[in-house]
């Protein structure tokens, strides 16, 4: 249980009733001003905290032109998986095929593959070299649009502490990543199962994802004003209540100031309701 507000000693679970049997104290309506005023300081103070929160996230959007654009840069390589990404021909155990592949084109044959087959090349002497860095390279590109994902989702904390490390780092990773792919796919050996011949999407989408990089050290070079809503604290700018708390300035003078400031607005504010009224 609590203690009484009033005499400061604990109550016990019997002690259920309104008055304190210690010293007689009403317990809910005890210096329930200050006691509400105290729970009103928490409370703006933890909506000012959350409120730089949400102010780091928009500006992390749309806090700068450059910001804005990076919402395009960071999704645009998504869309370089979906248009014909290479050129192809598989023969036997894969599903025949031949042309441009796209994404389109692995969902039209899904239902078709047999992975047990596909597999079984493992086991032969001119289909494993192959067949390996072929599915390690498409599981890197994979990859790279999974992190773009994410990365676009972590943009909503770029305008922190660690934002930039954060950002750079999903940009070299998919960089490393997008090249190591390209590359895999380049020297995959000749056999007789598939061949693969590079068309422009590869390169456009290396292309983007430099672009991308780009964007995100203009961004961090020029920086992102991040504008936060003015928050106050028993009417004193939140700013200067944390300074006169740090100062050691007494509550009961704090809490002075408080009720001079809030009179002062509520004044304020019946006289613009005086003036709207004469207006009328």
């Amino acid at each position: 249980m609590a203690d009484c507000p009033k005499c400061g000693e604990h109550l016990k679970v019997t002690d259920w009733k309104q008055h304190c049997p210690h010293c007689g104290g009403n317990i809910v309506i005890y210096d329930i001003q200050e006691r509400l005023m105290k729970d009103a300081d928490i409370a703006e103070v933890q909506y000012y905290h959350f409120q730089k929160k949400i102010d780091r996230l928009k500006a992390s959007f749309v806090g700068s032109r450059l910001a804005v654009v990076r919402i395009f840069t960071s999704l645009i390589p998504v869309l370089a998986i979906v248009v014909p990404f290479f050129k192809c021909n598989f023969n036997e155990p894969f599903v025949p095929f031949s042309g441009y592949f796209s994404l389109f084109s692995l969902l039209d044959i899904l239902d078709k593959f047999n992975v047990d087959n596909i597999l079984s090349l493992l086991d032969t002497s001119d289909g494993r070299l192959p067949l390996v860095l072929f599915l390690i390279s498409v599981g890197l590109i994979l990859l790279t649009v999974v992190l773009l994902l994410v990365r676009f989702f972590c943009l909503t904390m770029s305008c922190s502490k660690r934002g930039k490390s954060m950002c750079y780092g999903f940009d070299l990773s998919l960089l490393v990543l997008g090249v190591l792919s390209s590359v895999l796919l380049f020297i995959v050996p000749e056999n007789p199962y598939f061949s693969i011949d590079f068309v422009i999407a590869p390169i456009v989408y290396l292309i983007l994802l430099i672009v991308n990089f780009i964007v995100d050290i203009a961004i961090f070079k020029k920086g992102i004003s991040v504008k936060h809503a003015p928050c106050f604290v028993g009417g004193i700018p939140i700013e200067e209540y944390f300074q006169m708390v740090e100062n050691g300035v007494a509550q009961d003078e704090i809490r002075a100031e408080m009720y001079r400031r809030l009179a002062k607005l509520q004044e304020e504010k019946e006289a613009e309701l005086k003036k709207e009224e004469a207006k009328k």
